[in-house]
């Protein structure tokens, strides 16, 4: 606790499955410094062909206080063989100057286990860095999709960049937990929870 005024947010999610994939709309509403912002966001994860697929995001917001005016996400995922999973791509967030972050992943399947380290990259000459993200999760239930998972990153404190705060936080270690269930057929419910210690 630095004295500065608590980030508050809030963000809502609704999803539907197609016969693509998946494609989520997100609204999220930030206050802080006596300033507020919306944001909207669509979500997709196009299937091309069997282990290929793709994450898509497009949104921006309208106030431009806390949220970039226009973010874009691509990353696409390729099934290796023997349970691994590799993926690339890039994140573009428009502030007054354009940030552009690069990732990659590598995952790791083996029973009902999925193990993931993932690397972000922001070049520049003022704000040149790099995060690491490891996770764990144990997935569960009849039909697999719900998972109990942990998580350790150094750099960024969230694992998807959405605000100014997000990109401030570059050099703190965090600590994170999340439970993601099926509730019934139409129903998911999900929880999660994080520390962080910035330097």
């Amino acid at each position: 606790d630095d004295g500065r005024e608590a980030w508050k947010e809030t963000v809502g999610t609704i999803g539907l499955m197609t016969g693509m994939g998946t494609v989520l709309a997100r609204a999220s509403y930030s206050e802080r410094f006596g300033r507020s912002d919306t944001q909207f966001e669509i979500e997709a994860y196009p299937r091309f062909r069997p282990g290929t697929y793709a994450y898509v995001n497009v949104g921006g917001s309208a106030d431009r206080t806390l949220y970039p005016t226009r973010r874009v996400g691509l990353e696409l995922y390729q099934s290796l063989g023997r349970g691994f999973e590799a993926s690339a791509g890039w994140r573009s967030l428009d502030f007054v100057d354009t940030t552009n972050i690069y990732v990659g992943s590598l995952t790791k399947y083996a029973g009902n286990w999925m193990l993931t380290g993932r690397v972000y990259h922001v070049p520049g000459e003022v704000s040149d860095s790099t995060t690491y993200q490891g996770q764990v999760r144990r997935y569960f239930g009849s039909d697999g999709t719900s998972f109990l998972g942990v998580g350790y990153s150094h750099g960024f404190q969230r694992e998807e960049i959405r605000n100014l705060a997000d990109l401030a936080s570059l050099d703190s270690d965090t600590y994170r937990g999340e439970l993601d269930a099926r509730v019934n057929r139409r129903l998911r419910a999900a929880v999660s929870g994080s520390t962080s210690r910035q330097h």
